[in-house]
């Protein structure tokens, strides 16, 4: 009978999976240079409203990436804006400031289409103190023309990195996120699996509205107009479809300015609230019923 002798090799080693990564990175720069953009574009849904009226986002918001060996928190932050002194821009420009408390990561978003100022000046002077790395982040990248470019190129050397990213098309941001797990540190998640974003569906919807709100009106109204949510519920619809319903209220300082909101036959809050209903259903995927009114706080204009 033939006998067979088995010889154990060497085993062969398995390499280490890399240490999961987690961290916080901040997207700092002027009003406007497509940070809201950019971190929509990011996380893959809106989670910070954009228009074209300066300092549009008022309050620090995350939003999140996973990826399979880590998880970035992106911090949306109030951009800075020069003009005339008021409590409100400075209210803004303060939570900017906060915002690079605990953070580990710096990203500062730049529009190349634009000539750097005073408003650059203000973030230049802030990220001077700052110890954290530093990216620099050339947006607006669709654009054909961005003549600026080659100026924050020449002080590309202040930086840790430079990438170049386009909030509208997506091109260039899964190499941020790349950049920026490299510098995190290694540690859990922050937030679980498939969560988005730290605001709360109340936050979300008011912030909706008000995007809105400014999308419609222009300059003409002004930029301390808030929104305020009274309620929102869902209940079952007649043909069994449950609807979100949704009541919420314009706040305005003095008549002349509720008169323009609500608009001649009522057609401008009838338009404000049509496109707002419309941005619900796809932020909640669900029939919107959205009441809307317009209501004048006296002391906004103390």
């Amino acid at each position: 009978m033939m006998s067979f002798a088995f010889c154990m090799s060497e085993s062969i080693p398995t390499s280490t999976p890399a240490p999961f990564r987690s961290g916080l990175a901040v997207l700092i720069g002027r009003t406007n240079a497509g940070k809201s953009t950019l971190i929509n574009s990011l996380v893959g849904a809106q989670v910070s409203i954009v228009t074209p009226r300066p300092q549009t986002t008022r309050h620090p918001i995350h939003g999140i990436v996973h990826r399979p060996g880590g998880q970035v928190v992106f911090v949306d932050t109030p951009g800075f804006f020069k003009t005339h002194k008021s409590s409100l821009v400075d209210t803004l420009h303060q939570r900017a400031q906060e915002s690079l408390k605990g953070i580990d990561v710096v990203v500062h978003v730049v529009d190349p289409t634009r000539d750097s100022g005073a408003e650059n000046d203000m973030v230049n002077a802030i990220l001077a103190r700052v110890q954290q790395p530093r990216i620099l982040c050339l947006s607006k990248l669709d654009i054909p023309e961005r003549p600026f470019r080659d100026a924050w190129m020449r002080v590309a050397s202040e930086y840790a990195a430079v990438v170049e990213v386009s909030g509208i098309t997506g091109e260039g941001t899964s190499q941020l996120v790349d950049l920026l797990l490299e510098r995190m540190p290694e540690g859990p998640e922050l937030y679980p699996a498939g969560q988005t974003t730290n605001t709360t569906i109340d936050f979300q919807a008011a912030e909706l509205i008000r995007e809105k709100v400014y999308l419609y009106t222009g300059e003409e109204v002004p930029y301390r107009t808030q929104v305020e949510l009274d309620s929102i519920e869902e209940k079952p619809g007649k043909d069994g479809i449950p609807v979100v319903h949704v009541n919420a209220a314009i706040i305005t300082p003095n008549e002349r300015y509720q008169r323009m909101l609500i608009g001649t036959g009522a057609r401008k809050i009838r338009q404000i609230r049509l496109a707002a209903q419309r941005a619900l259903r796809d932020r909640f995927e669900k029939k919107v019923a959205l009441e809307l009114d317009v209501i004048i706080d006296r002391k906004m204009d103390s």
